[in-house]
């Protein structure tokens, strides 16, 4: 017999019947991302350790419950729309990090990205070539965030995660390859979760390495819109391409281009903001026209970077 996937009221009925707590229900979306859109979801749970994890992924598992991990939600566009999704957010038990050994740094998924790189930078690891990127690690690896040449992944030897094994929710511990990832993406087709990461990284001189996230983070002020309400690049770069997909952008006169209350950034051209309690759907058609004017203008096919949910 199919079981049927439960919503609504019933999907509600259920999740209340675990006794979990830190759940809210019909979630405002427009509160967890960072460009500050989007409409309301079922529920809102932070899960403060792995058994609690455990817990909520087993349960919309058995009763066919949609549900997705999230961070900061730094690049994230949830839909105006009502989202029929449980929404499952990781907290203090997967908030830490420990050095061990010369190079070795283990972290947990909800560990701030910008932190972990601040932190590394003050007992000289080096990992400044990300600085300013934000959201939590755990995320990032899970986009494989980084730069146009690096990804965070190059750095990571394991990771835990939570997957299914037979009818049972275990946690598991994997060493990671260069095939299982690449440019703004991680592939491990039994990950449900991430919950830690194991990082190995060259040391540096303790003095320089700081001013080098410094210098970084300064660059990135001048050259991003970093107090606007964004979800960061819009788009991928595209593979093969010469030019970034900002100077793409750029050279179809779209910088400043507005759409309802959302807005292509005079300061980067791969970045739309939300400077007008603009909708989701307001920045959704803005990026349709960002693209539509790529492909005429070069004929090149952009793919969002940003996650995209409930459209």
């Amino acid at each position: 017999m199919v079981k049927i996937k439960l919503s609504g009221k019933e999907a509600v009925r259920v999740i209340k019947s675990t006794g979990l707590g830190k759940i809210i229900f019909d979630m405002d979306t427009s509160k967890l991302s960072s460009i500050k859109a989007g409409g309301k979801a079922l529920c809102y749970f932070t899960a403060e350790d792995t058994s609690e994890l455990k817990k909520i992924i087993e349960i919309c598992l058995k009763n066919k419950i949609d549900f997705m991990l999230v961070g900061d939600c730094t690049n994230i566009l949830f839909s105006d729309k009502y989202i029929d999704m449980v929404l499952v957010k990781l907290g203090r038990g997967f908030n830490y990090i420990k050095f061990e050994g010369e190079n070795k740094i283990k972290a947990g998924a909800a560990f701030n990205f910008s932190n972990l790189i601040v932190k590394a930078a003050s007992i000289g690891f080096e990992f400044s070539e990300f600085s300013g990127i934000p959201g939590t690690l755990g995320g990032c690896i899970a986009g494989n965030g980084g730069t146009g040449k690096t990804g965070i992944c190059d750095y990571i030897e394991e990771i835990s995660y939570i997957t299914k094994n037979n009818d049972e929710i275990v946690e598991k511990r994997v060493s990671l390859s260069k095939n299982d990832y690449g440019y703004r993406y991680l592939d491990i087709k039994d990950l449900i979760a991430i919950t830690g990461v194991f990082l190995s990284a060259g040391k540096s001189d303790k003095k320089s390495v700081p001013n080098k996230v410094k210098e970084k983070i300064n660059k990135k002020k001048l050259t991003q819109p970093i107090e606007a309400r964004s979800s960061g690049c819009f788009f991928k770069n595209l593979n093969g391409c010469s030019k970034s997909t900002g100077e793409l952008i750029d050279r179809c006169g779209l910088k400043g281009f507005v759409y309802g209350g959302a807005r292509v950034s005079e300061r980067h051209a791969n970045f739309i903001e939300n400077f007008n309690n603009a909708s989701s759907e307001d920045i959704l058609v803005l990026s349709r026209i960002v693209k539509d004017m790529v492909m005429d203008k070069f004929n090149k096919k952009l793919e969002y970077e940003v996650r995209l949910v409930g459209f």
